[in-house]
């Protein structure tokens, strides 16, 4: 049998049914405003399958009775319904790279890093959280400025103030800290101070920024 002639004998109400399961199906993507939740997302996709098992019904009832028929919608719905929590479970406790989303500015406004700074200067960093999360862990690098003079950065620190640290948290450069986080809240502001030897001059940036779970 060809095509048009499949398509000539479908009935209009098939058709329909079918269109609306794929309308529903897109709609949390498309209407609704940010990211559908999960609900949205089961309710959306269980109806658009109800939809279908009623067109495939129209077209194949004299082959399979309505019984089989629902026990595949059934299966279905909770295979979907199954699929999506999980999905829903990794997204919401996956870890989340936010490197190139970290912002350094200096106390005179200078963005994209410091480009020097030396003993006791600070630099703010900020970062929006897309995602809750519990902790930040951020690695900052630094390089010397006179390739030429002793080497600075061996022995060279940053201390961290801000949200999140109960005083002050001490890291070196090239090693990872982390900081708790609110998960409330949807900025991070920390103060980051260079301490180093006498006449040192470094530069200073975030090479990995990730935003995890405990």
């Amino acid at each position: 049998m060809k095509l048009v002639d499949v398509v000539r004998r479908t009935p209009w109400s098939v058709v329909l049914l079918v269109v609306l399961a794929i309308v529903l199906a897109v709609l949390p993507l498309t209407l609704l405003p940010g990211s559908p939740s999960a609900v949205q997302s089961v309710l959306a996709s269980v109806g658009s399958i109800v939809l279908l098992v009623f067109a495939l019904f129209s077209l194949v009832r004299d082959t399979f009775s309505a019984w089989q028929l629902v026990s595949a919608l059934a299966l279905l719905a909770l295979l979907v319904t199954g699929a999506l929590l999980v999905w829903r479970h990794v997204e919401q406790t996956r870890p989340v790279t936010v490197t190139d989303e970290v912002g350094l500015t200096s106390v005179t406004g200078e963005k994209d890093g410091p480009k020097r700074m030396g003993d006791g200067e600070v630099v703010h960093l900020t970062l929006r959280v897309p995602r809750p999360r519990d902790e930040l862990r951020v690695t900052f690098a630094a390089e010397d400025l006179d390739p030429l003079g002793s080497p600075c950065v061996p022995s060279s620190s940053l201390q961290l103030t801000g949200a999140g640290l109960d005083g002050r948290k001490k890291t070196r450069p090239g090693r990872e800290v982390s900081v708790d986080l609110d998960r409330s809240e949807r900025r991070v502001r920390l103060k980051v101070r260079l301490e180093t030897g006498p006449g040192c001059l470094l530069s200073l940036e975030v090479t990995k920024a990730v935003l995890r779970n405990r």
